[in-house]
C-alpha cells in the first residue's frame, strides 16, 4: 500500500498569503457591436463593428494556497489591474446615397477580478479561471458625408462591464513567473444620443490573448 502524496510545508508556507505585481500585455479581436443609426425618419444598420487592437497594463494581487487531493494546491484570490491601448474598429454603408460611419472605441480599462484553481502535482503550474468586474472609457463615433466635409459627431462614456477567462501560469523560480490567458470582455449596453438627434444602442465587447509577467513577494 503506497502512502498519500504530501504537500510539503516548505511548499505550502512560501506561497501562503502571497502578494505580487506584474505586467501584461495582450490583443483583443473578434470583438462585435451592432452599429445602427436611430433618425427621425427610421432605424438604419451601419454594420457590424469588429473591435481589436493591442493593450498591456500593470497588475497586482493577493493569494491563498490550500491543499487539494492529488498532491495539488488549490489557489485563490483577487487582482486589480489597469490596461491601457487602443481596441476599436469603424463601419460605412449608404443610406439614401449619404455615406454613413459608425465607430467604437475602448480604452483605458479599471479591472477586479476574482481567480482560483489548481496546481499540477509539482505546484510548478497553475489552471485558472477568473470573472471580475471591468470599467473603461468607450467612445461612439458617427458621421455623415452630405458634402466635401463629413460632419462628425462623437460621445464619450466611462462604463463598467465584467469579464472571465481561462489561463496558466508557470513558475520560473520562487519569486518569478509567467502567465498566458484567454479572456472575453463585454461592457454595458447603452444608448448614445448625438448632437444632431440621431442615436445608437452601444454594446462593446472584445476576446483577447494575453501574457503576462508576475513577480511574488
Amino acid at each position: 500500500m503506497t502512502d498519500p502524496p504530501v504537500v510539503s510545508s516548505k511548499r505550502l508556507g512560501s506561497d501562503v498569503s502571497a502578494f505580487y505585481l506584474g505586467l501584461s500585455g495582450g490583443h483583443a479581436s473578434n470583438g462585435s457591436d451592432r452599429f445602427g443609426l436611430r433618425t427621425p425618419a427610421g432605424t438604419f444598420q451601419v454594420g457590424e463593428l469588429d473591435l481589436r487592437g493591442g493593450y498591456f497594463g500593470i497588475r497586482g494581487g493577493w493569494r491563498g494556497v490550500l491543499p487539494a487531493a492529488g498532491g495539488r494546491d488549490y489557489v485563490y484570490g483577487v487582482e486589480l489591474g489597469y490596461d491601457t491601448g487602443t481596441i476599436d474598429d469603424l463601419v460605412s454603408t449608404e443610406i439614401g446615397g449619404i455615406t454613413a460611419t459608425g465607430g467604437s472605441k475602448v480604452s483605458d480599462v479599471l479591472s477586479i477580478r476574482l481567480r482560483n484553481g489548481l496546481t499540477n502535482k509539482s505546484g510548478s503550474v497553475l489552471y485558472f479561471v477568473s470573472v471580475g468586474y471591468v470599467q473603461g472609457d468607450v467612445e461612439t463615433t458617427s458621421s455623415l458625408a452630405l458634402g466635401p466635409v463629413p460632419q462628425r459627431f462623437e460621445e464619450s462614456d466611462t462604463r463598467g462591464g465584467y469579464s472571465a477567462s481561462i489561463g496558466a501560469e508557470h513558475k520560473l523560480n520562487e519569486n518569478w513567473s509567467i502567465t498566458g490567458e484567454y479572456e472575453y470582455v463585454q461592457f454595458d449596453s447603452r444608448t448614445v444620443e448625438f448632437d444632431n438627434g440621431f442615436s445608437t444602442k452601444s454594446t462593446p465587447r472584445y476576446r483577447g490573448l494575453r501574457f503576462g509577467l508576475n513577480y511574488t513577494f
